[in-house]
C-alpha cells in the first residue's frame, strides 16, 4: 500500500545538528520515533526538541494556517521547559486539540505552568499525560491550578511519577478537583504520598461526583490512610467505580477496612479496588479472604491475586 501524501511538509531541527520534515498537516503528530533499536533512548530525547516545537509553529504560522492537530504525541522527547512555553503560544486557544501526551518530556515547575495556561484555554482537551516530569508541589500551583480550574472537557489527567508529595496532590484536591465538571480519570501514581494526604482525598471525593477512576498506587500510604480513605468513598456515594492502591503499605488493618468497604451496601458501586503489594501476610490475606467469604481452599476461580465479585474485582496478594 503506498504511503499517503503529504499534506503540509515542513523542515524542522534536531538535536543531531540536522534538519528533518514532518507532515504538520495531519490530526495526529507523534514524535515518540525509535527508528534504529540500536540507538539509546538519550539519543532518542534529544531528537525533537524545543526547537523542533518552535519550528513547527512558525512554519504553520508563515503559511497563515491555524494547528489543526487533534492528538500531540511528544513522549520520549526532551521538550523541556522552553518547549512547553512554545506549545502554550502556538496552541493557545486551540480548538481542535484533544488529547496532549508528554510523558517523560524534561519539564519541571516552569514547563507545569505552561502546560496549565495551555489546558485552560483549549476548549476540546480530553486527555492530558505529563507523567515522570519533575513537577514538584510548586508545579501544580499558580497557573497549571488555575488553567485546569478554567478547563471544562478534560476527562483524563495522569500526573504519575511527577514528585507532587503530599503538597501537590493537596493543593490539587483543595482547589480545582473538587467539583471538575469532566474529569473521570486522575492518576496519582508514585508521588511519595503518605497518610497525611488521605484527608485532602477524602474531602475532594466529597464534593467531586463525576470522578470514576483514582490512582494512588506505588507510594507509602499506610493502615491510617486507608481506613481515612474508606471514609472518603463513603461520603463519594458511590459515583468512584475505581481505585487502584497496590505498592502502598497499608498491611492487613488498611486492607480490611477497604475490603469491608467494597463488600458493603455502601460499596457496592466500587467495580474495581486494587490491594495487591501492600505488605499483607498470608495468614493476613487468609483472613480476608475468610471474611469475604472467599477462601483460597474452597474457591477454585480465585486462587490468585484477582478475587472475582460477578463482574466486579478485588485484587489482593500476600507480600
Amino acid at each position: 500500500m503506498a504511503a499517503a501524501d503529504p499534506v503540509m511538509p515542513v523542515s524542522v531541527p534536531t538535536g543531531a545538528g540536522t534538519r528533518e520534515v514532518l507532515d504538520v498537516g495531519y490530526p495526529v503528530l507523534n514524535l515518540q520515533k525509535l527508528d534504529n533499536p540500536q540507538v539509546s533512548i538519550h539519543q532518542c530525547a534529544q531528537r525533537y526538541g524545543s526547537q523542533a516545537i518552535r519550528s513547527i509553529f512558525e512554519k504553520l504560522g508563515e503559511r497563515q494556517s491555524e494547528p489543526a492537530f487533534e492528538e500531540l504525541n511528544f513522549s520520549d522527547n526532551y521538550v523541556g521547559d522552553e518547549g512547553a512555553s512554545y506549545l502554550k503560544d502556538g496552541l493557545k486557544g486551540n480548538k481542535a486539540l484533544k488529547r496532549l501526551l508528554m510523558p517523560r518530556a524534561g519539564m519541571r515547575s516552569a514547563g507545569f505552568q505552561s502546560i496549565g495556561s495551555l489546558i485552560g484555554s483549549c476548549p476540546s482537551l480530553e486527555m492530558l499525560v505529563l507523567s515522570s516530569n519533575l513537577a514538584d508541589a510548586s508545579g501544580v500551583e499558580g497557573d497549571f491550578s488555575q488553567g485546569l480550574s478554567k478547563n471544562k472537557s478534560l476527562k483524563s489527567l495522569c500526573l504519575a511519577a511527577c514528585r507532587l508529595n503530599n503538597a501537590g496532590v493537596q493543593h490539587l484536591c483543595a482547589g480545582p478537583l473538587t467539583v471538575h465538571p469532566a474529569l473521570e480519570h486522575v492518576s496519582f501514581n508514585y508521588n511519595r504520598l503518605e497518610d497525611e494526604v488521605c484527608n485532602s482525598v477524602c474531602r475532594m471525593l466529597a464534593t467531586n461526583t463525576r470522578l470514576r477512576y483514582l490512582e494512588l498506587c506505588g507510594n507509602s500510604i499506610g493502615p491510617a490512610g486507608a481506613e481515612e480513605l474508606v471514609k472518603g468513598l463513603t461520603a463519594n456515594k458511590g459515583n468512584l467505580q475505581k481505585l487502584g492502591l497496590a505498592q502502598n503499605s497499608i498491611m492487613q488493618k488498611g486492607a480490611t477496612a477497604l475490603c469491608k468497604h467494597f463488600v458493603s451496601e455502601k460499596g457496592k458501586s466500587l467495580e474495581y479496588l486494587d490491594l495487591r503489594h501492600n505488605k499483607v501476610s498470608y495468614y493476613g490475606c487468609v483472613e480476608i479472604r475468610t471474611m469475604l467469604n472467599k477462601p483460597i481452599d474452597n474457591d477454585e476461580t480465585n486462587k490468585g491475586w484477582m478475587i472475582n465479585f460477578g463482574t466486579r474485582q478485588l485484587m489482593l496478594n500476600a507480600h
